[in-house]
């Protein structure tokens, strides 16, 4: 055992010494895990072997390889030749584009389904968002307190509640204006005009959805570009529905 080890042991440190067959078998017959002789082995003199040796040999070495090309290429010594023969496979680094073109791709021809429901889209007309909010808010006011006498401040409280405007400013006396003439600029007293800006982009993210659905993506574009500048704090969010935009945009113009 040792014998066998020791000259194998000069026999890797030396190339010019050949490895012997018998030591190389004596180590895998006592060491089955032990299969770096055999390798060696093969790599140095695989094609002049036996075809009995070589299969007794790649029979150990199989055992312990969990990589049955790596062991291909580490066994033949003519591997140099044909390994670059195939260039190597470059996998395709996944970014959004590559993602938004695959789902063109895949699913990006119309339907007649979708062709049905992008006509009645069109052909019907979109009703009113002013009217929708304007009927939405007012199904959900109270409803008004029938009076339980007919006294006078009854019928008063009656008629104020049914003709009140729903932001009528209170009138301010003129000493008061005059002595906070920069109140009304101040931000925080207009609520109202944060709840605007806030509608106006619901309003417009609703009419880009319109303008997609009617593939009119450069409508879309615009509006999604002017909400994306108006809000910095979202650009983030509207980059991808714009990158997505611009692809459709471009996947249109070229399959009409």
């Amino acid at each position: 055992m040792e014998e066998a080890l020791s000259h194998y042991l000069r026999a890797l440190a030396d190339p010019e010494v050949p490895v012997s067959i018998s030591d190389v078998e004596h180590l895998l017959r006592e060491y089955p895990f032990f299969t770096l002789p055999a390798l060696t082995l093969m790599r140095r003199e695989g094609a002049s072997l036996p075809a009995d040796t070589r299969r007794r040999l790649m029979d150990g070495l199989a055992l312990n390889a969990a990589d049955q090309a790596a062991l291909a290429i580490m066994t033949d010594p003519r591997s140099d030749v044909w390994l670059d023969f195939y260039p190597s496979e470059k996998k395709p680094e996944v970014t959004t584009d590559n993602a938004i073109d695959t789902f063109l791709a895949t699913y990006g021809h119309s339907t007649p389904e979708e062709d049905a429901l992008l006509e009645k889209l069109i052909f019907n007309p979109t009703a009113d968002y002013s009217m929708l909010l304007a009927r939405e808010e007012e199904e959900s006011l109270p409803p008004e307190p029938a009076p339980t006498d007919n006294s006078q401040d009854a019928l008063i409280n009656a008629f104020i509640l049914k003709n009140k405007a729903p932001h009528q400013p209170v009138p301010q006396d003129d000493d008061e204006a005059a002595s906070e003439p920069h109140a009304a600029l101040a931000p925080e007293d207009h609520p109202v005009a944060v709840k605007d800006t806030a509608d106006d982009s619901s309003l417009s993210e609703s009419l880009a959805k319109i303008y997609i659905r009617r593939r009119r993506y450069d409508k879309a574009f615009e509006i999604i570009h002017n909400l994306s500048l108006k809000n910095p704090k979202k650009s983030v969010y509207f980059a991808d529905q714009l990158r997505f935009l611009q692809k459709l945009m471009i996947n249109s113009r070229y399959n009409t």
